[in-house]
């Protein structure tokens, strides 16, 4: 399976989409001269991401995830050193203002989408936290009185002086 890969000021070449995604975004990073740190994505003319960068993605064949000799351009995607992500550029030197906002508009929607995830995965600490610590508190209360080895039991409580009468 042929795809374009569009970069620069139109420049193209083709790609063989028949390995896994990682390998063709490693090929794509060294041919058009970007950093092995860099994250990129492809996206379509029309500026849809095909979200390729993400885990779930990067070890499924690239020709499932992409159509036969379609064109691409590739995209550096920007993120914080929290995992945010800011920002997507296209390597293209000319793309139209509404490709841009398009690209830009999915990056804030899949920054959005990591918040709630977040959030979702706090509360759920959180509840777990709570459900340990009530646990905890539980087990205590239900412990029985501890007792002390050497101390007698009450049937063999020392009478002191006192004389036994027998």
């Amino acid at each position: 399976m042929i795809i374009y890969i569009k970069h620069g000021d139109n420049d193209q070449f083709m790609v063989n989409g028949n390995c896994p995604v990682v390998v063709l975004m490693q090929y794509i990073k060294t041919r058009v001269g970007l950093a092995e740190s860099e994250l990129i994505d492809l996206c379509d003319e029309r500026g849809v991401l095909k979200f390729l960068f993400q885990p779930q993605n990067s070890l499924e064949s690239a020709c499932g995830l992409l159509k036969a000799r379609e064109s691409f351009i590739v995209c550096v995607i920007k993120r914080t050193s929290d995992g945010a992500y800011t920002s997507v550029k296209s390597l293209l030197s000319s793309v139209p203002p509404a490709l841009i906002e398009t690209l830009q508009n999915q990056i804030d929607s899949l920054e959005k989408s990591r918040q709630k995830q977040l959030q979702i995965v706090e509360a759920l600490m959180a509840t777990s936290a709570k459900t340990q610590a009530l646990s905890l508190l539980k087990s205590t209360k239900k412990r029985k009185k501890v007792t002390h080895v050497n101390a007698p039991d009450e049937g063999q409580r020392q009478t002191g002086n006192r004389k036994s009468r027998n």
